[in-house]
């Protein structure tokens, strides 16, 4: 299925940008501004006295912070509070914050009444390249990440580069880590560019972010556009992701998505490495750089052989209770395998991958 994405706007100030007040004049109804307290205290008073000013009617609606938060209980505790304030189907909801709230808060926005729109504004490097675009949304529960959920696209994104020198410098690693992955999945130049200019990366030069935020968003906008339901070519932006989600799962949501998913590229590099699909001068590439770029790369005794067998069998891309894995094929491209575009691995080589992954990381 092909579809064009709704459109991603870059600005370095929302409350100037044209192309959102605009959204917001067209609207005919009322507001609410959906965000964790955290980013309320830091966003949220300037937005809501733009909206008084310009006479919207809107209400702030929040819930604490972090990706515990992200839970059937509070997207229920979410929906009480529009429905305590009496909103309608002709609410638009802004859902402003990281990857925690974008995902959440486009759940809400897709069962509320039934659904109501939404538009989407990222406040975290995560948010900004990778959960605000592609219209996935959705809660975790104690078994698994992101199963229960839905796919419901917002009217449009807007990226406020601005939001970006407010970070701190762990929220920023934490992005980065898709960041490496659309240059793996699909683009050399991007890995070769952060491999040869990790001194702007560890600077944080703001022109070179923008870029690669840049180069990032349209790598998975495109990808989208021409799998939009993730019955095929979708599947390669969940590199690194099988893995990454189990080790999430085990640690109790207490590793950060982006450090998860730094070690989940690392191992599924490895086991294209032994499926003969990366050199070893491939392999070693990827895991320095990731070093380089200043991941940890630690996991806990909670991270076992057997528990991550036994949680990565709930991957959404298992099939029949068998893990399946993006394999790259090099640096840059994947494996099509028959357009599934993922493959099992070997029960050996997968013993191997995370026997050494225990004995690599585990602190």
């Amino acid at each position: 299925m092909k579809m064009a994405h709704p459109p991603i706007y870059f600005e370095k100030d929302l409350l100037n940008n044209e192309a959102f007040i605009k959204l917001l004049q067209k609207h005919v109804g009322r507001f609410a501004l959906i965000a964790d307290e955290k980013v309320a205290s830091f966003y949220a008073k300037p937005l809501l006295t733009f909206m008084k000013k310009e006479a919207f009617e809107c209400h702030l609606v929040t819930f604490q912070e972090g990706e515990k938060s992200k839970t059937r209980k509070t997207k229920e505790e979410i929906e009480d509070q529009l429905l305590a304030q009496k909103l309608g189907r002709d609410t638009l909801l802004i859902v402003m914050g990281g990857g925690v709230t974008t995902d959440m808060g486009g759940f809400v926005a897709s069962t509320y009444l039934r659904g109501v729109p939404y538009i989407l504004v990222p406040t975290s490097l995560l948010a900004m390249v990778d959960a605000s675009i592609g219209g996935k949304t959705g809660v975790n529960v104690k078994q698994a990440k992101n199963v229960i959920g839905a796919l419901y696209f917002p009217l449009a994104v807007f990226i406020d580069l601005s939001m970006l020198s407010t970070l701190p410098d762990a929220e920023i690693l934490c992005g980065s880590a898709e960041i490496l992955k659309a240059g793996l999945i699909r683009d050399k130049y991007l890995f070769e560019e952060l491999e040869e200019k990790i001194g702007l990366w560890t600077d944080r030069n703001p022109d070179f972010l923008q870029r690669l935020i840049s180069q990032s968003i349209k790598i998975k906008k495109k990808i989208i556009e021409r799998d939009v339901k993730e019955t095929g070519e979708r599947r390669i932006l969940n590199f690194g992701h099988t893995i990454a989600h189990a080790i999430e799962v085990l640690e109790g949501y207490t590793l950060s998505h982006g450090e998860a998913i730094a070690i989940g590229m690392v191992v599924e590099a490895f086991i294209a490495h032994k499926m003969q699909t990366v050199t070893a001068s491939d392999f070693n590439a990827i895991y320095q750089l990731i070093g380089k770029m200043g991941f940890a790369l630690k996991i806990s005794e909670k991270v076992s052989t057997a528990a991550m067998k036994k949680t990565i069998m709930r991957d959404k891309k298992a099939e029949k209770g068998i893990p399946r894995f993006v394999i790259l094929d090099g640096i840059g491209k994947v494996h099509r395998f028959k357009g599934s575009y993922c493959s099992t691995a070997k029960s050996d080589i997968l013993d191997e991958a995370l026997g050494w992954m225990v004995a690599e990381f585990q602190q």
